[in-house]
């Protein structure tokens, strides 16, 4: 880490790192030697105490004696005076042995031992930093064993001070006592120069390691300089043979070779710069080479260039200014010159249009000034038959020879323009058509609904007559005016649902299904139509058909009800028969074949081949006849065909038809409850007292929906817009509301979206049914998705609408 550091820095911080370590470490010498000498300094300062205090104690002894034999007190008060200094140092060192010794204390020991107040802090620190040293620890043990002998020089020399004092004293008694006194003095001498010796030798040994520590830090001044030096020195001359090497290499054309980069100092950046500068300088190298060798080749490759593109049937011609000077095969084809015609054109202007000069002319301008070196588009330009085509350019600016030329490439666009031109207009005939569908599509729905609403009234009052007592000749009549209304609503109907097929409209939904529900709603639809015509209606499913399927059980029963009610229009006697029976089983799927055989009129066999397109029938008598648009059949073929089936016929003329259709469908596996399915038990479900809130702009609807909802005893109170319904809803409690989907100020659809938003619990789930002359299913849709409950198109049956009624009625509540 230190030497990555060292090499990142520049040269002029590695030569103050140097210094700056080289003084720290002198500093730390001189600190060192300072250090020791102060020690040493101390040490023979403690030395001198020693002989202060063995000096002043032997003179005390002295002065004792002295007193012995002279009894003059001045020779005892020179006995105490004398004895204060190991007294001094005893006290001092007491001190020092203590925790936490009191300094002054111990100074105020040693001023009274007679040491010099300038070496006391010394001998203070050597006693307590060296302590642990054997020759300090053993001269203190020393000192500490003469507290002893200064403790008996005390009490002798005070015995002696009393038996001089009293006269009565035995001189024997007082030699014995100077006689200890002298002992204790021999003792004293060997124990001083025990502790003289003790602390000589640790004068010495201190000597010794200074020299020794000395010593040690001088070398690693030394060492550590001439590393440092030595390591800087070494990177920077490295750093400074690496580009020396690289500069050689270069000098002798070799360019293979850069220098390394040893540090991010002044050096590594030189050397940096120099491999930048070889970079360049051999990248300018091989571009001279390879424009050497573009030079070389470029007539060449112009020339392959042209023969290529001539042969891929691309022009390509060169022009200086305005002249051309070179075309390639291609270019006389397409302009219908011979290469020297071209070439001897004052100007490629002059076989350009007139109204085409003034373009080319500024863009040729903008070329030549450099403002655009290359641009493209497409022109015209006057053949020599004098035939204009059209072609497309892309000119580019070259350098040949050092002018400035111009390569354009060329192509004959007359075709591709023509084909242009010809789906431009396939387009708009396209669109038109389409226009021309929607607005065939918005008119049939306008049309189903104004031809819808009056007849809602008209077969809803027929059958409401019919129910009533009448004359025989009333009742063919209204039975008449009945069967033309069904009549023209068959007509309707079949020319929507054709609309909607060819438009693509009707999609085809996978659910679950019961196939025996479908059947048996089939015939219970049009059992009415049979027993009208005195004939049977019957279904039939074989026994090994599965009856859970998964499949668009609506367009089944679309089919299935067309074809029979055509049997059932083209039979009056006998019976149609609907048969379903199994053609293949496999794990998952079925193939079904669905028949419906009649014993009517037949179809000539000349007419079966075309019996299925659309505005067919066998001849123009059926149409007289029996009515009807011819539209039935080629919707049964194209539910068909939408489901993956396919239909046919047979037929005899005078004994009846059989039509059959065959489609495939998955087992479902899941029991499926249809919840969409009518009872028809047989037995009527009344609801009695029901509060109706009719919807209904148009007088004559108004009036029906009147008289067949007060017969079941329903109270109804009518309004003719959305927001006269809002205001009723809000003001009143309704069992159900049916809504009409067209009216003034405001429709169905924005009336039962406020209802359900706008308006508080419960009433904002008040039942609405749409009751409307819209038969288109995105009718259908829009109502569910506004937030109505169900859906009743005009003229409806009585029947159905008293079921769905009940159906959403008891959802509701449920």
């Amino acid at each position: 880490m230190f030497f990555k550091w060292l090499n990142n820095v520049s040269l002029t911080k590695k030569l103050y790192f140097v210094v700056g370590i080289m003084a720290l470490l002198i500093a730390v010498e001189l600190f060192t030697l300072s250090f020791m000498i102060h020690t040493l300094s101390s040490t023979r300062a403690l030395v001198g105490a020693e002989g202060l205090w063995s000096k002043a104690q032997k003179d005390a002894v002295y002065s004792l004696t002295k007193y012995g034999y002279t009894h003059d007190e001045k020779d005892y008060q020179q006995y105490l005076k004398l004895l204060a200094v190991p007294i001094g140092d005893h006290k001092a060192r007491l001190e020092l042995m203590k925790p936490n010794p009191n300094l002054d204390s111990v100074r105020d020991g040693f001023i009274q031992g007679r040491i010099n107040p300038d070496d006391i802090d010394g001998v203070i620190n050597v006693l307590t930093r060296f302590h642990s040293i054997s020759y300090i620890h053993d001269a203190v043990t020393i000192w500490t064993r003469g507290d002893y002998f200064l403790d008996m020089t005390r009490y002798l020399g005070d015995r002696l001070h009393t038996e001089v004092s009293y006269s009565g004293t035995p001189i024997e008694k007082i030699n014995r006592t100077q006689e200890q006194i002298y002992q204790l003095n021999e003792k004293l001498t060997v124990l001083e120069d025990e502790f003289s010796d003790t602390l000589g030798e640790g004068s010495r040994w201190i000597e010794r390691l200074i020299l020794k520590v000395l010593f040690s830090i001088a070398i690693t001044v030394e060492f550590t300089g001439l590393f440092l030096t030595i390591s800087v020195s070494r990177a920077i001359s490295k750093g400074i043979n690496e580009v020396m090497r690289i500069a050689h290499t270069v000098a002798r054309a070799d360019f293979s070779q850069r220098a390394k980069v040893y540090s991010n100092d002044e050096i590594g950046q030189l050397a940096g710069s120099f491999n930048t500068m070889v970079d360049d300088l051999q990248k300018k190298i091989e571009e001279e080479k390879l424009a050497e060798v573009a030079l070389r080749n470029q007539k060449d490759l112009y020339e392959t260039l042209l023969k290529t593109e001539s042969e891929m049937g691309e022009g390509v011609s060169i022009t200086h200014g305005e002249k051309i000077i070179y075309v390639n095969d291609a270019v006389c084809k397409i302009y219908g010159y011979s290469r020297d015609e071209i070439l001897a054109l004052p100007s490629f202007l002059s076989i350009v249009p007139d109204d085409e000069r003034p373009r080319l002319t500024e863009r040729l301008r903008l070329r030549i000034t450099g403002e655009r070196e290359q641009s493209s588009g497409e022109t015209q330009i006057v053949r020599k038959d004098g035939n204009i085509i059209d072609i497309e350019y892309t000119v580019r600016n070259i350098q040949i020879d050092g002018q400035m030329q111009m390569l354009s490439i060329i192509r004959d666009v007359t075709d591709k323009k023509q084909n242009e031109e010809q789906l431009r207009k396939e387009k708009e005939r396209a669109e038109t058509a389409e226009i021309a569908r929607r607005i065939g599509e918005q008119f049939l729905a306008n049309m189903s609904h104004e031809v819808r609403t009056p007849m809602n009234a008209i077969v809803g009052f027929t059958d409401i007559m019919l129910k009533t007592p009448l004359t025989p000749d009333q009742h063919q009549y209204l039975e008449a005016i009945k069967m033309s209304g069904d009549n023209l609503l068959v007509i309707i109907n079949d020319i929507l649902d054709f609309s909607r097929m060819r438009s693509g409209k009707i999609p085809i939904e996978n659910r679950g299904f019961r196939l025996s529900q479908v059947t048996s709603m089939c015939v219970e639809l049009m059992s009415p139509k049979a027993s009208e015509k005195g004939i049977k209606l019957s279904a039939n499913i074989d026994k090994n058909v599965p009856d859970e399927l998964i499949g668009d059980s609506t367009r089944l029963n679309q089919v299935l009800i067309n074809l029979a009610a055509n049997a059932i229009k083209f039979t009056s006697k006998g019976g149609v028969d609907i048969n379903v029976k199994l053609l293949s089983e496999k794990k998952d799927n079925i193939e079904l074949e669905f028949t419906v055989k009649d014993t009517g009129i037949g179809i000539p066999k000349d007419k079966l081949a075309t019996i299925f397109e659309a505005f067919t029938q066998a001849n123009n008598d059926t149409a007289r006849r029996y009515g009807g648009t011819g539209l039935g059949l080629a919707i049964v073929k194209q539910l068909a065909e939408l489901q993956g089936g396919s239909v046919a016929v047979s037929s005899e003329e005078g004994r009846g038809s059989c039509f059959y259709f065959r489609i495939k469908y998955k087992k479902n596996n899941v029991s499926f409850v249809n919840s969409n399915t009518i009872s028809t038990n047989g037995k009527e479900k009344k609801l009695k007292g029901l509060n109706v809130l009719l919807v209904e702009d148009n007088a004559m609807n108004q009036l029906l929906a009147r008289k067949v909802l007060s017969d079941w005893g329903w109270n109804i109170v009518v309004v003719e817009n959305g927001i006269e319904a809002i205001d009723e809803v809000t003001r009143n409690d309704f069992d159900i509301v049916l809504m009409d989907i067209q009216m003034p100020e405001m429709d169905g659809y924005e009336a039962t979206r406020q209802i359900r938003h706008n308006l508080p619990e419960p009433k904002r789930h008040v039942p609405i049914m749409a009751m409307t002359a819209h038969i288109m299913p995105s009718e259908e849709e829009k109502c569910y998705e506004a937030g109505m409950n169900g859906y009743i198109s005009k003229p409806f049956d009585t029947q159905t609408l008293y079921t769905k009624i009940e159906s959403i009625i008891e959802t509701s509540q449920n």
